[in-house]
C-alpha cells in the first residue's frame, strides 16, 4: 500500500497539470506513447471520465494511482 508521502511526492511533481487531463498530458506524464494509453483507457487500467464531444478526458487522481499502483514495475 502506498503511502501518502508517497501520493504527495507525485502530486507535487505533477503540480503544473490540471485536474483534468487530456490523452496527450497522459502521455506525457507516464512517457508512453497516445497507442499506448489509447489501449490503457480501452481496456480500463486508466479509468476516462464522461464528457460530452470526442474528446477523452482522465482525472490526475486516477493517473496518480496508477502512478502509485505501478512504482515498483520499472
Amino acid at each position: 500500500m502506498a503511502s501518502n508521502e508517497d501520493k504527495k511526492d507525485i502530486a507535487n511533481k505533477l503540480r503544473k497539470y490540471p485536474p483534468v487531463l487530456t490523452v496527450k498530458e497522459v502521455c506525457e506524464i507516464l512517457h508512453f506513447g497516445t497507442t499506448k494509453v489509447y489501449g490503457m483507457i480501452g481496456t480500463g487500467e486508466i479509468r476516462r471520465i464522461e464528457h460530452s464531444g470526442r474528446h477523452i478526458r482522465v482525472l490526475k487522481a486516477d493517473v496518480i494511482e496508477f502512478l502509485i499502483a505501478h512504482k515498483n514495475d520499472g
